[in-house]
């Protein structure tokens, strides 16, 4: 615990605030309460509900879990609302922790992003050969060149590296803000370029953009393919937990350097500058909660309980209905294991997803190595035939 521990260089490097951040203020702000304490209390009930409702729809999905490729991928997304909720509430408890935990819920964002370009890449085709056949067909609209058109392979992996560029940056920038902080060289309400933040704040509102703009396009392109899926609620929900947050950070910075919170005589400066961003997210997430449940039910990985039907192993949606059902394929039981303790087990292994981002970027190479030789054998091909009939020309 030495890094939330009282330091006796209170403020060192020229910094605005100490290194140590506590409440100093008592004044009440509802009743007897503080705001601090008042903050606890509404953050905490918050909580309470946020956790149970992503819990429990996770451990439904873990308990049915016939389709593990896109099942873990939408437990991992769900993982985002409680990860921003938790490290909220331990923030606003033990100021002290803020600025070592801010970058840790941007990681979480990460892997959340990732999982949901990936989830949306399992709709449209469930295996890696059949991926590689629907993206090697199409020919999909360049951003910035809407006349020119690039190969869907290459869009795949343009794509895939601008999103997993993300979890990789903000978890650099996690580590770099303990370091630096720890070292008196963060500096959390600074914008100065001798102090780190500034600094860790373009690294990942930079790649920030990078992602969310990729997964945009990747959903604008790819609609129609994945149109019965719903997609588009799935990406309102998700895009929700994440813009909000962005936005709520503006408005804050906005807020604070034209000293609008500061007027406020019940309010700490700790207060303005964590305390109140940070309830306001826990508050937030509770509708957001709801609204995930909905958009990433577990009923259509259900197995319907009919002794003739068999174990689906993917799902399609009814042609007409908003419900999406399995279909019929060979597996009989779910995968979950036991009251999905192993689903849980695979879903908290962070070698799991490793996996799966190693197992990605060599099914992608892969392809467009093979499509490139294939590009080069038809062109030598056709060289070959032009002088053929070019030779077979200057001879008659």
């Amino acid at each position: 615990m030495g890094f939330l521990s009282p330091r006796a260089s209170l403020g060192s490097g020229g910094c605005k605030i100490p290194d140590h951040l506590a409440q100093y203020s008592t004044a009440p702000f509802v009743g007897n309460l503080s705001f601090y304490h008042f903050n606890m209390i509404v953050s905490g009930a918050c909580t309470v509900v946020v956790l149970i409702v992503m819990f429990s729809l996770m451990a439904r999905h873990a308990t049915h879990m016939s389709n593990p490729n896109e099942q873990l991928k939408i437990m991992r997304i769900c993982n985002l609302i409680p990860s921003y909720q938790v490290l909220s509430y331990v923030s606003i408890v033990v100021p002290n922790s803020y600025i070592y935990l801010k970058g840790f819920g941007e990681v979480m964002q990460g892997v959340a992003l990732y999982s949901f370009v990936m989830l949306l890449c399992d709709f449209m085709a469930p295996t890696d050969e059949a991926k590689v056949k629907l993206f090697s067909s199409l020919e999909i609209r360049r951003q910035w060149q809407p006349k020119k058109k690039r190969n869907g392979l290459a869009f795949l992996k343009l794509t895939w590296y601008c999103v997993v560029q993300y979890p990789v940056i903000t978890w650099i920038a996690a580590v770099s803000q303990v370091v630096t902080q720890a070292l008196h060289l963060y500096c959390l309400p600074s914008t100065s370029p001798k102090f780190a933040h500034v600094w860790l704040e373009v690294a990942t509102s930079l790649s920030t953009s990078i992602a969310v703009n990729a997964i945009l396009q990747f959903y604008m392109r790819t609609k129609e393919h994945i149109k019965e899926h719903r997609p588009l609620l799935k990406l309102v929900a998700f895009k929700l937990a994440v813009g909000l947050v962005i936005l709520e950070q503006i408005i804050f910075l906005v807020l604070t350097a034209t000293g609008v919170l500061n007027k406020m005589t019940t309010l700490t400066y700790i207060d303005t500058m964590m305390g109140l961003p940070t309830m306001v997210i826990c508050i937030q997430m509770v509708p957001i909660s709801f609204f995930i449940l909905y958009a990433y039910p577990k009923k259509p990985y259900e197995i319907p309980y009919k002794p003739h039907v068999l174990r689906p192993q993917a799902y399609h949606p009814l042609g007409d209905g908003d419900e999406e059902t399995l279909m019929n394929n060979t597996q009989k039981t779910y995968q979950g294991g036991r009251w999905g303790l192993h689903a849980w087990a695979v879903y908290l292994n962070p070698i799991d997803i490793f996996q799966e981002v190693l197992s990605a970027y060599k099914m992608i190479s892969r392809a467009r190595a093979m499509q490139k030789a294939q590009v080069k054998e038809e062109i030598q091909e056709e060289m070959a035939q032009y002088e053929t009939g070019y030779d077979n020309h200057q001879g008659a």
